[in-house]
């Protein structure tokens, strides 16, 4: 379905291509990419959030990031995406571009 006007142009364009949600952890190295994990998951578990299914997969993917100044960067599809509402909760420094 093609929905016409800009807004909803962009929108649509928001959901096609991933986002680069760049995080920086609060320890570095691999403890930090465990405690960011530890995070995430005790977040869930509190919000009463359903773990989704990929979390081992999500897990790989969070272990075997470059540490990048202390950065690690994840895909998104958009920017209410439940990692963007974890990081707001639990004070990481983030920011979120397009990728290249």
């Amino acid at each position: 379905m093609i929905v016409l006007g800009t807004s909803s142009k962009k929108n649509s364009q928001e959901s096609i291509f991933f986002k680069k949600l760049k995080l920086k952890l609060k320890k570095q190295g691999k403890k930090g990419r465990i405690f960011f994990l530890q995070e995430y998951l005790d977040y869930v578990i509190r919000k009463d959030r359903t773990l989704p299914p990929d979390f081992p997969t999500f897990v790989r993917e969070i272990m075997g990031l470059d540490g990048r100044n202390g950065f690690i960067h994840i895909k998104i599809w958009h920017e209410k995406s439940e990692l963007i509402e974890f990081a707001l909760d639990r004070d990481y420094e983030y920011t979120i571009e397009n990728y290249d």
